[in-house]
């Protein structure tokens, strides 16, 4: 075979674009196909010579790291020149200058143009929509040549690849014997990177699978918005301690990922999610990153357990502590195929585990629906907090008080409480808006003692006949009578 150093620019044994390469035998010619990738290493190996860079060059697939290729982001390579430049100790792997360069001519015009395809959010991680600002330009398209301090050059190329599953193709080529440093120039770039979004993303809330409309939802919501026992509050406030440096450290000597579950559990109604938002907004305030989860649509091509994955191992990645917000966990975790992916996630050999640490708190109104290699398999859910309807005159009161606000009065409301007991307090803030209506209709001032009974009574009257479903049903065919009236025969 021809060696490459005899091989001419623009030769077509180098073309990608012509089908393949072209060969004869006994007069009989045939084409052979050639992936971009083999193109662009051997014209790697030749720019390697061309610009007598020393040592034998290794070409590679650089391997995957991150969310994206950073050894070719102009801005992280400039950062990364910038802190070796201060640095008084020298790091392995640290880059002391690059350049962009001209793709050569036996590329076949292989990222011969610098193409970025997108835009990222200013954490870098996410792209860029409409109205965001600091936004940055995605990783380009290019050939590069790197040297670093030890006095040894690498060359790359990432290029746009659709013979490759993932449309991006990524070379490289270094001096063989320098992988460990190649190896360190690309962590050092990831630390970089992550620093970068950490900053971007403290104090943020993060819609996954939904509209992001529900940040400001989650933003807007309070403590002052839940009514619910103090030993409950406390209790779910407690599952906070995952991001204590202690508790992180102890869950380091035990060798255990950083990742606590919670599940809140309790009938439709009673507040566990007016409680998962009024969580998110004090984590964002407090500095954290929240991942808001919902499950897709069912013409989506994802589930909602990939969904929730996602979301565990990003939290993982960002090295922030991170609250991840799950309603109707059962939804979530109730296909049989993917039953071992969470098993294996939630406490198994792919936990993410994030230094800074997770909580996953999540809502369950039907928890039976949940396998019980999860639900009840302490490890996979750490604790289960019940949240039910009202049971107490007192905190029947305080329903009463929060949500007829400036209408509450103790001497004309108070009275009706015992009456509520067993309600959810969704019913509390049903009746007392109802209430309030007919106070309206009635001309009332204010809302009386006879409002709220009313309110209360037919709200309790109309689930009362939507539970007879055979009321709602057509009668047969045979009870109505035959066509026109006439009995069937």
């Amino acid at each position: 075979m021809e060696k490459l150093e005899k091989l001419k620019p623009g030769s077509e044994l180098l073309s990608p674009l012509n089908g393949g390469l072209p060969s004869s035998s006994r007069g009989i010619t045939s084409v052979m196909q050639t992936l971009r990738v083999e193109v662009v290493a051997r014209a790697l190996d030749m720019l390697w010579r061309e610009l007598e860079l020393a040592g034998e060059p290794l070409i590679f697939k650089s391997p995957a790291h991150g969310q994206m290729y950073t050894e070719h982001h102009p801005l992280l390579l400039a950062k990364l020149v910038a802190e070796g430049e201060r640095r008084k100790r020298e790091r392995p792997g640290q880059l002391a200058n690059w350049q962009r360069l001209e793709a050569p001519a036996y590329a076949q015009g292989i990222a011969e143009t610098e193409d970025t395809g997108l835009l990222l959010k200013a954490d870098m991680l996410r792209d860029a929509e409409p109205g965001d600002r600091g936004v940055i330009p995605a990783v380009p398209t290019g050939w590069l040549c790197y040297r670093f301090n030890s006095s040894w050059s690498a060359l790359s190329v990432y290029f746009y690849d659709p013979e490759d599953n993932e449309r991006v193709g990524h070379v490289t080529a270094i001096p063989r014997g320098r992988e460990d440093q190649w190896l360190a120039f690309l962590e050092l770039l990831d630390d970089l990177h992550t620093r970068i979004a950490r900053r971007h993303r403290r104090g943020r809330i993060e819609i996954i699978g939904g509209n992001d409309e529900m940040v400001e939802v989650i933003e807007r919501t309070t403590f002052n918005d839940v009514v619910l026992p103090a030993e409950t509050l406390t209790q779910v406030a407690a599952q906070r301690r995952i991001f204590d440096a202690k508790i992180l450290r102890r869950y380091d000597t035990l060798r255990v990922p950083r990742l606590r579950k919670v599940l809140l559990i309790g009938p439709p109604g009673t507040g566990k999610t007016t409680l998962l938002k009024a969580e998110g907004s004090y984590h964002a305030k407090q500095g954290g990153l929240v991942f808001y989860v919902c499950a897709p649509g069912k013409s989506r091509g994802s589930s909602s357990w990939q969904h929730l994955s996602y979301a565990l191992r990003s939290a993982a990645e960002s090295k922030l502590p991170t609250l991840v917000l799950v309603e109707d966990f059962e939804m979530f975790v109730s296909d049989p195929q993917e039953l071992q992916l969470v098993l294996n996630t939630l406490d198994g050999v792919a936990t993410p585990d994030n230094p800074a640490g997770t909580l996953l708190l999540a809502t369950s109104n039907d928890p039976e629906r949940i396998d019980q290699r999860i639900r009840d398999r302490p490890g996979r859910v750490d604790i289960l907090i019940e949240i039910g309807p009202v049971e107490s005159v007192e905190m029947a009161e305080r329903f009463l008080k929060h949500f007829l606000g400036v209408a509450y009065r103790e001497e004309e409301h108070a009275a009706l409480a015992p009456l509520l007991l067993g309600q959810p307090g969704s019913h509390f803030r049903e009746v007392c808006i109802a209430a309030a209506m007919r106070a309206l209709d009635q001309d009332h001032t204010a809302v009386t003692h006879d409002d709220l009974l009313q309110a209360h009574e037919l709200i309790l009257n109309g689930r009362a006949l939507a539970a007879q479903g055979e009321r709602f049903m057509p009668a047969s065919a045979r009870k109505r009578g035959g066509f026109l009236g006439k009995h069937a025969r």
